[in-house]
């Protein structure tokens, strides 16, 4: 899914979450629609010479840890020094490509190179 639980509006719940209501079970569930082509579909209007119609797809999932809601913070040194990597190189990037002459602002920038800095489970490795 290209949400995450947190970012997921209310209206779309299909349950509230169980804190308040005292309920074992998942934290919350939600649903979220979204339209799809199927093959077939797009293969149809192909030979029919018109625009394919979606079809509608529902989705629905439950989550079981939903930790930023229960008031949960994550802290990691390595997670910290990337961050702190990456704003040093911001600033260093920024200066360089305003002392650049002119000229040779896309030399400048074409020099400038930062690793990317790989995730695993809210650290990095």
């Amino acid at each position: 899914m290209s949400r995450t639980v947190h970012h997921v509006p209310t209206r779309h719940r299909t349950r509230p979450a169980y804190w308040p209501t005292g309920t074992a079970g998942p934290c919350t569930a939600h649903a979220l629609t979204d339209h799809r082509y199927s093959r077939q579909e797009l293969a149809r209007a192909r030979r029919a010479g018109r625009r394919p119609v979606p079809t509608r797809v529902d989705r629905s999932f439950a989550a079981y840890v939903f930790p930023r809601a229960l008031g949960a913070h994550f802290w990691s040194p390595y997670e910290s020094a990337a961050r702190a990597d990456l704003r040093t190189f911001r600033t260093a990037a920024c200066k360089l490509l305003r002392a650049a002459p002119p000229g040779a602002l896309l030399a400048a920038a074409e020099d400038l190179d930062h690793p990317p800095t790989r995730h695993r489970h809210r650290d990095l490795w």
